[in-house]
């Protein structure tokens, strides 16, 4: 009793001094201090139940608040601007707030989640927390998850998703980075050839409508575009206006190729773009120097495969390919070659030996070329070797040849002695080939900084990074050629020996099928000047004469050839020798089939590797093809190698590039 009436030490003092007051009161008349113990007692109750009756309506009152909290709460919970959703382990829809239920729709307990949502990985978020983003009806969302183990609820758990509305934000991104800039460079590929022959009006008027149809095309996009020197041109863009130009696969090429001249010979142009990537735009970290290099890299890379294409360097880093559908036009002109040739007389006068290598499974035209830069290396007196590599069957008769010859017995050196003798003053020529990885001995190109590149191949992005000197022209028929119009220029009175004219013959005739391929005037001024110097027909036919065995094991791979929609494939699988070279034989045979517009062979080589040899009849761009499964090439003629396939999984690849570039092709015509 005395608890309830007095909880604080205060009332229990008073309580003790009331009481030794009444006792001192009672020793003198013990009458009062009975009445005033009375008195006392009345006072005590009366108070005791004042406070009783104010603690219930506290009590009541406070009942009322939490209830009132509570509604609330729920109410919140309900209506909170975010969706929350919980799930069991099979996306199973165990309960869901209202806004999530009006942003979804029409899902109700017991339904899977995961039929809503594609992001939904409950095997990678179960017993973890974190986000994802999801799209649901147009809508963004970012949601947020977090899993309640078992130990907090029964049975295996659950797993909450707080969906967080970001549409609008999303929204504001992309017009964000639809506005972010885009740096081009543009170039006129052949307006020098175009305008050859004509009177100085037909070359103002066909300067005018090129130059009115790239500044007419890229303003109407909202483009800024500046031309800085004849035929070159700087232009700046919105992403958005890059997006439209690839959903057109920059249509405006085909326009300007479709100018009217008066020699007949289409304009053509080409263009290197650079995006910046969505990372530096996160980070703030934009560098519009490095945009602007890139951006001349591209157009550098683009010329280097011909011309007449756009190469676009996106988030991704690697570069994308448009256009490059006509055939490279021969230049006329020969002053670059009498330039290259000079600057190699310097390079090869300031080193101290020189090694020379072709792409690995070196065909006639490497060989050649090889041995023609020998040739001019050897003038200077410095140490000259070529490096073959092991695959080398296909050439062969001529290796076997040099052999024999007293003046060429040591020329011809494997990897290993290569890598022996190279110093960082020795000077490596790669021919026939650009990339690092075909070579026969790329690990020379990490051994010397001195790098020289001549190839006749369209230019892929995987070029050896920093040569000295490049010297590449698609338009020419061999990389044979180029080396001896360079042997040309290189000094005066530079005379041949007939096993060297014989070996860049061979490599000519190889690459453009006896002269039917690829051949243009300085393609016969070449021959021509080669059998001035002793080439031998005859030896180049006996080197290309096969054996019965080979005749007819060609006929056997042809009959196991099929045709399908004007292609035709065949496996040759493991041939014993001269893989290569039969392969692609084989495919010149194929593509002369009436009907038949490319033909493709596969062969098995070493190291689980699959080879392929492409030919086409010009309607078709083989080069092409063989890009988009790791190969290259020309537009008629390509080949590629790919690791790690079986016949079957090339064959497959090969089928599904050919369709993604006809169907490219069909939409381009129409």
């Amino acid at each position: 009793m005395l608890k309830h009436l007095f909880s604080g030490k205060a009332e229990f003092v008073y309580l003790a001094v009331i009481l030794i007051l009444v006792a001192s009161l009672a020793f003198y008349n013990w009458v009062i201090a009975v009445l005033a113990l009375i008195l006392i007692a009345g006072v005590l109750v009366l108070t005791h139940k004042s406070d009783t009756e104010r603690n219930r309506e506290i009590s009541r009152y406070f009942d009322a608040i939490s209830q009132s909290v509570d509604q609330a709460t729920t109410y919140a919970v309900q209506n909170l601007p975010i969706g929350i959703a919980i799930i069991d382990k099979e996306t199973s829809l165990c309960w869901a707030n209202s806004v999530f239920l009006d942003w979804v729709g029409s899902v109700s307990e017991s339904d899977r989640l995961d039929r809503v949502m594609d992001n939904l990985q409950i095997e990678k978020m179960w017993t973890k927390a974190g986000y994802f983003f999801e799209v649901i009806d147009s809508r963004t969302y970012r949601v947020v998850y977090k899993s309640l183990s078992s130990e907090v609820t029964e049975g295996d758990g659950y797993l909450i998703l707080y969906f967080d509305d970001i549409t609008e934000t999303e929204q504001q991104k992309s017009l964000c980075l639809k506005a972010v800039p885009v740096f081009g460079e543009i170039e006129i590929d052949n307006m020098e050839e175009v305008a050859k022959g004509m009177s100085a009006v037909q070359q103002a008027t066909l300067w005018t409508d090129v130059n009115n149809c790239i500044v007419s095309e890229l303003m109407a996009l909202g483009c800024y575009i500046h031309s800085y020197s004849n035929g070159k041109y700087f232009a700046c863009l919105s992403r958005e206006a890059l997006d439209t130009l690839k959903e057109e696969n920059f249509s405006f090429l085909d326009k300007i190729r479709t100018i009217h001249t008066v020699n007949r010979i289409p304009v053509t142009i080409s263009m290197g773009v650079a995006a910046i990537s969505e990372e530096l735009i996160k980070s703030g970290r934009t560098n519009f120097d490095g945009l602007a290099e890139k951006s001349r890299a591209g157009l550098d890379l683009a010329l280097g495969r011909g011309g007449d294409q756009v190469v676009v360097y996106e988030d991704d880093g690697d570069a994308h390919f448009y256009g490059g559908k006509s055939q490279s036009v021969e230049k006329h002109t020969r002053v670059r070659a009498r330039v290259v040739a000079q600057a190699m007389h310097e390079l090869i006068a300031n080193c101290d030996s020189v090694l020379i290598m072709g792409h690995t499974r070196e065909d006639y035209d490497c060989l050649g070329a090889a041995i023609g830069v020998a040739h001019m290396a050897r003038l200077s007196g410095h140490p000259v070797h070529i490096v073959v590599s092991d695959q080398n069957d296909a050439v062969r008769p001529l290796t076997e040849q040099l052999h024999a010859d007293e003046a060429f017995d040591d020329l011809l050196i494997s990897a290993d002695e290569a890598a022996r003798i190279c110093t960082e003053q020795t000077l490596l020529f790669v021919v026939d080939t650009h990339r690092g990885d075909m070579t026969a001995a790329s690990n020379l190109l990490d051994m010397t900084p001195q790098r020289v590149v001549i190839d006749h191949h369209r230019r892929c992005a995987e070029i050896i990074k920093r040569p000295l000197l490049t010297y590449m022209e698609t338009s020419s028929s061999s990389t044979s050629e180029l080396v001896t119009e360079l042997i040309q220029y290189y000094q005066e009175d530079v005379e041949l020996s007939k096993l060297e004219a014989t070996a860049l013959y061979a490599g000519i005739v190889v690459d453009t099928k006896n002269f039917a391929v690829q051949t243009g005037v300085r393609t016969f001024d070449a021959a021509a000047y080669l059998r001035r110097c002793g080439a031998d027909p005859e030896i180049v036919r006996s080197i290309f004469r096969s054996d019965f065995n080979t005749v007819k094991l060609k006929a056997e791979l042809i009959s196991r050839a099929v045709v399908r929609d004007g292609a035709v494939m065949t496996d040759c699988g493991r041939l014993e020798e001269n893989a290569s070279m039969v392969a692609a034989q084989l495919a010149d045979l194929l593509v002369n089939i009436k009907d038949v517009k490319v033909s493709f062979t596969f062969y098995e080589l070493p190291e689980n590797t699959i080879g392929i040899s492409a030919r086409s009849k010009g309607e078709v761009n083989v080069q092409r093809v063989m890009e988009l499964i790791g190969g290259g090439g020309h537009s008629n003629v390509a080949g590629a190698q790919l690791k790690g396939m079986t016949t079957e999984e090339a064959q497959a690849a090969v089928w599904k590039a050919l369709k993604e570039v006809t169907e490219e092709t069909e939409v381009e015509q129409a």
